[in-house]
């Protein structure tokens, strides 16, 4: 036993976890519920999501690759604005993924559902139990596990894909890419109303910064992993939410896939599709319980009070993963009898990573080494600034997670040890030690 990651990623193995990690409800749910919201405006209103979503991949580009830390967000935090800064990110992502996974979770269970009936609650509470299993393999086993996973998922979601085209019937040239009465018709208000809810299938990779101290070579490979797995995921994004806005959803909105693939490949089809989507999730369960296991992990080792989080068994956190997956079981307990709602759990989840992501731009703007990155970060954060405005009353749950990280904060420190004060040269000394350590990072 150590307290040490096993080094095992690189860029593809790397890029596969975060595909893992990323594809999820937002390429098996998100488009049928979009369509439900924002009826022929969907398909832009995922464009929007995309190009918004670029400037945030560029900070999580650099930060990791800088400070390769499983913390991620959390770790960009500490460093620029100390304890409480991290306190504050951990709490703020932990409170998203909190909703986030489960919602995934239950994405998988209206799938299985539509496969053998039951309880799509069921279903969920399975696929998490089911999500450990990775995590047990000794070595570089679990990520290999999902590579393999990742990539026939994604060979499967192209099969699916392509039979679900062969079904579209000929329509006019522009036909699901703009509304129906084209430009002239647009509808702001219906192109932002799915927005908060669609922001969530590109945030995967708020969780993917915690995987940075899994990468052999950070400062090469997780850039490019993050380059590709973002390039891969939105294509499919797009592609699905063409065919999905061609095809009559009703009453599937919350399993599109099934009646995408049904005029081609009949029950068989969509028996198939339940079966991969119930893949899909098990891998994105699996990758996501990855991510933010290590953000559990290191809050524990900069902790007393959960220190015993911060073990490893053969290099993987365990405790930190057990916890994890006990906590998002309590939430899918807690919607079996009504609590939340899925589309509830995806905007609290989406608008939490929203934060996530400005936090991450600020943290930039403290520790850029240039003008071009203190611009560049201090535009993002004002944007992700300008898109919560339009929050109103749901911001009150990240504010009271905020509230929460600094009473934690407050409670600990009043209950610390006095420091110990050293003799005049020796305090010295320490401080020069100190002050050599950060300036060689």
């Amino acid at each position: 036993m150590s307290d040490q990651l096993t080094k095992s990623l690189g860029v593809f193995r790397g890029a596969a976890l975060m595909l893992s990690i990323v594809i999820g409800a937002g390429l098996l749910t998100l488009p049928g519920i979009a369509i439900r919201s924002a009826g022929d405006h969907a398909f832009l209103a995922w464009i929007v999501c995309a190009f918004a979503a670029l400037p945030l991949l560029g900070v999580f580009i650099v930060l990791g690759g800088r400070y390769p830390e499983a913390g991620g967000i959390s770790a960009y935090a500490r460093r620029a604005f100390g304890p409480f800064g991290a306190r504050a990110a951990a709490t703020l992502f932990l409170g998203a993924v909190v909703f986030g996974l489960p919602s995934i979770a239950l994405t998988g269970g209206h799938y299985l559902a539509t496969l053998g009936g039951g309880s799509a609650h069921a279903y969920a509470q399975i696929l998490l139990v089911a999500a450990i299993v990775p995590h047990l393999l000794p070595g570089e086993g679990a990520s290999k596990a999902i590579s393999w996973i990742a990539s026939t998922v994604l060979l499967a979601i192209i099969l699916f894909l392509v039979a679900g085209a062969a079904g579209l019937q000929p329509q006019a040239p522009g036909a699901g890419v703009l509304p129906a009465g084209g430009w002239s018709s647009l509808n702001l208000a219906l192109l932002a109303a799915p927005f908060m809810m669609l922001f969530f299938a590109f945030t995967g990779w708020e969780v993917g910064a915690g995987i940075a101290e899994d990468f052999k070579n950070p400062q090469r490979d997780y850039p490019l992993a993050m380059i590709l797995s973002f390039g891969l995921a939105t294509a499919l994004y797009l592609a699905i939410a063409y065919v999905a806005q061609r095809t009559d959803l009703t009453g599937a909105y919350e399993a599109p896939f099934v009646r995408i693939v049904e005029p081609v490949l009949g029950s068989f089809g969509a028996r198939a599709v339940a079966v991969t989507a119930a893949l899909i999730i098990f891998a994105n369960l699996a990758g996501a319980v990855w991510g933010v296991s290590r953000m559990v992990y290191d809050i524990a080792r900069h902790s007393r009070l959960t220190a015993p989080l911060a073990r490893t068994i053969d290099g993987r956190p365990l405790p930190a993963v057990i916890m994890t997956l006990g906590a998002l079981m309590m939430v899918v307990a807690a919607d079996w009898f009504g609590a939340f709602g899925l589309e509830a759990l995806l905007a609290l989840a989406g608008q939490n990573f929203l934060i996530l992501c400005g936090i991450a731009a600020l943290s930039l703007v403290v520790l850029g080494r240039h003008a071009g990155e203190h611009l560049f970060a201090g535009a993002v954060a004002l944007f992700v600034a300008g898109l919560l405005l339009t929050q109103g009353a749901r911001l009150a749950y990240p504010v009271a997670l905020i509230a929460i990280a600094g009473l934690a904060g407050f409670i600990g420190d009043s209950r610390r040890a006095p420091p110990c004060r050293l003799p005049p040269a020796e305090g010295r000394r320490a401080l020069a030690a100190a002050s050599s350590t950060t300036d060689d990072e």
